[in-house]
Order: C-alpha cells, then structure tokens, then sequence
C-alpha cells in the first residue's frame, strides 16, 4: 500500500486533531458538491497589512462540507482527505470530522446498523501558517464510513497579503491492503472580495442663469422672477450589508469611515455666491460652507459623520444662493464636489468613499443659429454674414465654423472679428456685414489648426446669451455678391 498503518504512525508522530464534535449542516456555509455556490463574500475596505491579515472565522461560515464517498468505506481502511486553497494561507491549524450524509448525525457504525462516531482524522502534513495545504488522514479501524458520508472541513481563519479570490480543492484517496484508490476532485469558491460602501452622484436638474433677467437670477419656467437660489445636486455614501468583515459577518458604513468633508471647485469662481459681507452662500445639510479667501474657486463644505448606513438620497446636495437684490453676474461654471472621507481605524480602509463628483453646471439660457452652407473666403461670390439681437437684453455671441470633413473650429467671440462689436450685442442690435474672409481669419487666429476641409465649403454656428423664444432668438443671415456686381443673395439661418 502507498500508505500503511505503520507508515502513517511514523509520519503523524502521534499528533491528533481534536474532536470537533457532531456540526450540523449550519456550520458548513461552503458545499463544494454544489456547484451553484459563489462562497463567502468579503468587503474589499479590508486593508490587508503587507505582512498579511487573518481574515478570520467569525462564525464558522469558512467551514466547508462535502461528499466523502457514495460507497460504504470498509474497516482498516485510511482515508486521506487534501484540502488546498488557492491562494492565502491557514490562520491557524484546520481541522476535520466525517459525518453523516445529513452532516447532523455520526457517519460511521460499527456493528450491525447503529451509527457511531467516526475516528477522529490526524492533520498529516501541512496546515500551519505557512501552508496554503493540509492533509487529513482517518484510518476507519474497526468501524465502516457510512455510504454518502461526508467530509467537514473547519477553518479558524485565512491569512491573506493580496485580495485575490480564493477557490478550495479537496481530492480523496483511500487505502486498504490492494493498494491507493483515488475516489474524487471536488473544487469550488471559498471567498471573494467585494465593495461594501461606495461614493454616488446625486444629480438634480437645474434652471439656467436666465439672462433676460442679465444673468443675475434663475429663469422659472412660469417666467417668474428673481429666482436667487439653486440645488446644483450632490454626493452620498451607499452601503451594502452583503460583505463580511475581518472578524464579523456584518459591517456598516461607520466601520469605514469616521467622518466626511467636501471642498466644491467652481472653475470660473462662484461670482454672485460669495459677495462677501453683501452676501451669498453655499450650503448642504450639515450647513454652510466657507469661501476660500486664497482661491476664488474654492469651497469648503462642513464635515459631517456618516451614519452606519447609506446616505439619504439628496442628503448631501448643494444649495448656491445670491444675496437678495443681486448685483453681481452669476457666471457660468462647472462645479465640482472633492469628498475626503477618513478611516475610522486601520481595519478598513475608506477609499472607496473618496473622490470626485461632477456637480450640476450653470448655464445661460439664450439662443442659437447656424447656416448649413457658407463660401469659402477666396470664392468668386464673396459672402458676409449679419448677426441680429431682436431680444430687448444685450449679451454677447459666440461662433464656430465647420468644413465639410466634419470638423470644428474652437469658439470665438464676435468681438474679435474685424468689423465686429466692441462688446454685448446690444438689444435690437444688429452687427455690420462681416465679411467670411474676416471671419475665417479670426477664426484662425484661435485656432490654427482649423483648415478648409477638403470641399472648401463651410458651415457657420453662433450661440448666443440672448433669446428664449422665436421672437427674440438670434438671427443669422449670410449675403452673397458676385464679383461681377451682377448676382445678390441672401441666406437666413437653419434654426437653432
């Protein structure tokens, strides 16, 4: 035989495991003969230290069952079980009992039909903390293992360096006087890592700064006035309560994190919402947050303490308001949150919680036009284009060229073509004719990448921050004289 009595009593050196005691089929969260099972989910806040932390058996979810043989395993027979995991290693010395085919009752009998207990099984080789590998041996002696018993197998821990998932292979080998007989290779999922908490975006639609009113205040869709106020949305910490700690089978959000702060980043300042001693604010839940005197882009929010679970949605949304009777221009921004969460110890880390949030962005509500052919500067009917303001507010106008690859150019205002305003486009206003020579070379100026395409046609957009209806949009028209003087078009815009 590969393994005799004699042979096993040299190598165990007469070590036993101790009796783990009838375990009912609750002990055994893992049966590797069910090959639907995904194992024992673990947060992935665990900070795992370099030299390794025992993910532990909190309450004995790590332990694994499995079939042991479907046939009657004889007397004097020793039965050798192979427990590998694929990566980690043993926090302790496992250890093993067979049991019956209900995991509840003995898995052996003796004489006639009574069950009794099975020999308890030697750790063989392997099972310290240094091992990712154990080896049980049972010899049956006078008793048989029951037809369908199986294996329980009792972790007190997993030492893990690396969130890697972890599979088990258990392979069993008997033994009698004819000689090894391999019986089975049973493997499945014994843990894996998963987030528990996470950072999330609460996103709230917002009003444009309305410049009917020269952008000093929100515009209502019922056209009511001197709207000073606006939720730009927010952020909030989410949690699940299906990942197990180091130690326990729950955690929650303040595990992670112990408290929480968020600086809001406006890139073109936040203008009418920090006027200083006039007023304006920026405000969430916890209450008001403080303007940077440093960085006129910056704020910060006050810190708050998570509770143990997820955020309320809009918990953490941000208010910008005006002074009343504002005076400053609200600009128009991006708006970023940057939220800061500390670790409530060294357990857990709170990464997952940290990180940036896109904020609602303000915007100016106006018009657009735009003219779907447009001649090239040098063509023999030379064009120009005429921009109107039939709005009763000045603002300014924006303008793009696309050729006909499909490109377009970088924005620019109208001010800086030749023959253009000196500002605004006042209301009611209409500029002076623009030739397209003028307007491609400005356009070339800001970007001078920006080409002809390979039709030398092109197309014309301009934005303006005017408008809000068909009788105060912008107007776009284009006029075309031969070079001749003999041929007069003109051509008005396609709509916004």
């Amino acid at each position: 035989m590969t393994f005799t009595k004699k042979k096993l009593a040299a190598a165990i050196t007469g070590t036993l495991l101790a009796s783990v005691g009838a375990q009912n089929a609750s002990a055994a969260a893992i049966t590797l003969d069910n090959v639907a099972q995904t194992g024992l989910v673990y947060a992935n806040e665990i900070a795992l230290a370099a030299t390794g932390t025992n993910i532990t058996d909190g309450s004995d979810e790590q332990n694994m069952e499995g079939l042991l043989s479907t046939n009657v395993i004889a007397a004097d027979t020793d039965v050798r079980v192979t427990l590998t995991l694929s990566s980690g290693t043993f926090a302790a010395a496992p250890s093993m009992t067979v049991v019956a085919a209900d995991l509840g009752n003995d898995g052996c009998v003796s004489t006639g039909t009574t069950a009794i207990a099975c020999p308890v099984p030697s750790l063989f080789t392997g099972g310290t903390t240094a091992d990712s590998t154990v080896v049980f041996n049972m010899d049956t002696g006078a008793k048989t293992a029951a037809a369908n018993s199986h294996f329980l197998i009792a972790l007190a821990g997993i030492k893990m360096t690396a969130q890697a998932p972890v599979t088990a292979t258990v392979g069993i080998q008997v033994a009698d006087r004819f000689g090894p007989t391999d019986l089975t290779t049973v493997t499945g999922p014994l843990l894996s890592f998963s987030p528990g908490s996470a950072l999330v975006a609460h996103a709230n639609t917002i009003k444009a700064v309305d410049v009917v009113q020269n952008s000093l205040y929100f515009a209502e869709t019922n056209g009511a006035t001197g709207t000073r106020s606006e939720n730009v949305g927010g952020y909030g910490m989410t949690f699940t309560a299906t990942p197990k700690g180091v130690t326990t089978n729950t955690i929650d959000l303040q595990d992670i994190t112990s408290s929480a702060q968020a600086t809001v980043t406006a890139a073109n300042g936040f203008s009418a919402f920090n006027q200083g001693t006039t007023g304006g604010t920026i405000t969430n839940a916890a209450g008001a947050g403080t303007y940077s005197t440093a960085d006129a882009t910056l704020a910060t929010m006050p810190s708050y303490v998570p509770g143990a679970a997820s955020d309320g949605d809009g918990a953490r949304d941000i208010t910008l308001t005006a002074p009343t009777g504002n005076t400053v221009s609200i600009a128009e921004t991006t708006l970023v949150a940057t939220v800061v969460a500390t670790a409530t110890g060294t357990t857990y880390s709170a990464a997952n919680v940290n990180g940036t949030i896109a904020l609602a962005s303000l915007a100016r509500n106006g018009s657009s036009a735009r003219l779907t052919f447009a001649t090239n500067p040098d063509s023999a009917y030379p064009m120009s284009l005429r921009i109107t303001n039939p709005s009763s507010v000045a603002g300014p106008v924006t303008l793009t060229l696309t050729n006909d690859s499909g490109t377009t150019s970088a924005a620019i205002p109208i001010t800086a073509i030749s023959g253009g305003p000196a500002g605004d486009l006042g209301a009611g206003a209409s500029t002076a004719l623009l030739s397209m020579a003028d307007v491609f070379a400005a356009v070339q100026a800001a970007d001078a990448t920006f080409d002809l395409g390979t039709t030398n046609k092109l197309r014309v957009a301009v934005v303006a921050e005017f408008g809000g209806g068909a009788a105060t949009n912008v107007v776009l028209n284009a006029f075309s004289l031969s070079s001749d003087g003999t041929t007069f078009s003109m051509v008005t815009d396609a709509g916004a």
